[in-house]
């Protein structure tokens, strides 16, 4: 006996003993396939539907650039944006500049930094600050900081040297 035999074996008994004469009815037993089936099909519909990561492959699991965690202390911002230009990482040079600016900005009190903050959030923080000059420079940061990251705009040199110019306008205006 196989083991499949054995568990339909197992299931019949079971059915025999909770519904007694009623499970030997060949009507009994489709309705109760295909409430089965139907059973199956609706857990199958909200795993789908609410779990979609466990019927996808996993494959290679590298971090993607938009997991990377921003955080704006303990960083040799100069080293590590020198790293990047050096690979020709313009997109992580980018990142790491906006992060440097933040860090300039919370260091002189002008935004409040929080790990969970928006950069549109800095924005705000920044523009109704008594202390800023505005941030115009640091909202057009903002700006292209949020295409190369989230808009799957292309990082260039001259891109990264602009967000460098306003990055240095910005710690002017703080």
């Amino acid at each position: 006996m196989t083991f499949t035999q054995w568990l339909l074996m197992q299931l019949r008994e079971f059915l025999y003993d909770l519904l007694g004469e009623a499970a030997k009815n060949s009507i009994t037993q489709w309705m109760l396939a295909i409430a089965g089936v139907v059973v199956v099909g609706v857990v199958v519909w909200y795993l789908w539907r609410y779990h979609p990561g466990l019927f996808k492959r996993q494959g290679n699991v590298q971090q993607a650039y938009g997991d990377v965690e921003d955080n704006i202390y303990g960083v040799d911002f100069d080293t590590a944006i020198s790293r990047a230009v050096g690979r020709e990482d313009y997109r992580e040079a980018i990142r790491l500049v906006y992060l440097q600016t933040l860090k300039t900005l919370a260091d002189a009190n002008l935004i409040d930094w929080q790990l969970y903050k928006t950069p549109s959030q800095y924005v705000r923080e920044l523009t109704a600050s008594p202390l800023s000059n505005g941030g115009a420079a640091f909202r057009t940061l903002t700006a292209h900081f949020l295409r190369v990251r989230y808009g799957n705009y292309q990082a260039t040199r001259q891109l990264y040297d602009e967000l460098c110019q306003l990055g240095k306008e910005v710690y002017r205006e703080s």
